[in-house]
């Protein structure tokens, strides 16, 4: 079967992003589908502020020295990104099978629809609008909602993600709308059961992320034939999120030298900040976690590959607007049925032991009743 995949897949740093968009494509070919990433780029698509309130905005002073921070702040950005590149695309030219055209707006998948006998949208949180109302993000919605292609098109949501608790009003109608066309609907996040009853959907299923679904051998041939450097001893893999973070970077780095530990420290999301850090590859990633002592992170992500490799790891959960997506965390420990490994005041949590024989056995489980290729066959 030919399936197109619509997810996120155009980041330069954020590391779990390439990697879930690698995990589902590599998961169905290898089970005998032709499947390949819908490149949308939904950016276009959120309807920005009008010129006349951007001028309103310019006689207001905190708002203008909040523009300008924005402003500088994207172009350390783009001079970080150009002085040391993580090869990101190289990554997805040669592992993920991507369309020739690039969508960049919900009305050109609307006009000119991908070929494919079926359509999947997940994972990631792809029916999360983020920081913008429903209202001027709807476009976005719905080309993630798969509203494009002809009726006879299968339609498929695998582990997608709101990344909230709740939908306001506007959204419920719309979802609502939508997700009826859908043959097939999972969530990443157990809360998302929930979201999807609000919008009549009452056979939803709670899946794990794509990640989870390859065996980590597959992971561990991406970086089968390189040279990776690493620490002399062992080491602390850090590996954080976003720039606003309520937790000292230097009293984890305090923590690590205490243990007389070396530090690996990977950014992602375009974080920056003084401490010294490695800009790695993908395939670097995913190695220099796997042979780290101990894993402290932000990203759900990270927290997956933790446990794949079986690494003692700690996370420091979302504050304030984003404290919605600590669902997926608190999914993944419920999933795996492990102690939530949230860092308090403390690093204490790093060092409590996992019961690493049944996460084994629910990481075999999951895979050995994964519904997609079932799914997919009776299509």
């Amino acid at each position: 079967m030919k399936i197109g995949i619509m997810t996120f897949w155009w980041s330069e740093d954020n590391y779990g992003q390439l990697l879930q968009c690698y995990a589902l494509q590599k998961y169905l070919r290898d089970k005998g589908h032709e499947t390949y990433l819908i490149r949308y780029d939904p950016r276009n698509d959120y309807i920005k502020t009008s010129f006349q309130r951007k001028i309103i905005k310019a006689f207001n002073p905190v708002k203008l020295y909040k523009h300008l921070c924005y402003k500088l702040k994207k172009i350390k950005d783009n001079y970080e990104k150009h002085k040391n590149p993580r090869y990101f695309d190289n990554f997805r030219f040669k592992y993920i099978k991507q369309s020739e055209k690039i969508y960049y707006s919900y009305d050109e998948l609307v006009k000119d629809p991908p070929e494919a006998d079926a359509y999947i949208v997940g994972s990631d949180q792809v029916w999360n609008t983020f920081s913008y109302p429903i209202k001027k993000a709807v476009n976005v919605i719905k080309a993630y909602l798969l509203d494009f292609g002809n009726n006879s098109k299968k339609r498929i949501a695998y582990a997608a993600s709101f990344g909230k608790n709740q939908l306001d009003n506007t959204s419920i109608e719309i979802f609502s709308s939508l997700l009826k066309k859908f043959q097939y609907i999972s969530v990443r996040e157990k809360s998302g059961l929930n979201i999807c009853k609000q919008c009549g959907i009452n056979n939803a299923e709670w899946v794990p992320d794509p990640t989870i679904l390859l065996d980590i051998n597959i992971y561990r041939s991406l970086y089968n034939d390189l040279l990776i450097n690493t620490p002399d001893k062992a080491y602390c893999f850090l590996y954080i999120l976003d720039n606003k973070i309520d937790f000292s970077i230097q009293a984890i780095l305090d923590w690590v030298k205490k243990e007389n530990l070396d530090v690996v420290y990977v950014t992602g999301n375009n974080r920056q900040d003084k401490y010294k850090k490695i800009y790695a590859t993908i395939p670097e990633w995913i190695y220099l976690l796997e042979h780290a002592e101990y894993v402290i992170t932000n990203s759900y992500h990270c927290c997956i590959f933790s446990i794949l490799f079986k690494k003692n790891f700690a996370v420091r959960p979302h504050t304030g607007k984003k404290i919605g997506e600590n669902n997926r965390l608190d999914s993944l420990f419920e999933l795996f049925q492990i102690e939530k490994r949230y860092i308090n005041s403390d690093l204490s949590i790093i060092k409590k032991e996992i019961n690493w024989q049944s996460v084994s056995n629910i990481l075999q489980n999951i895979r050995n009743n994964c519904k997609l290729p079932i799914l997919l066959n009776s299509m």
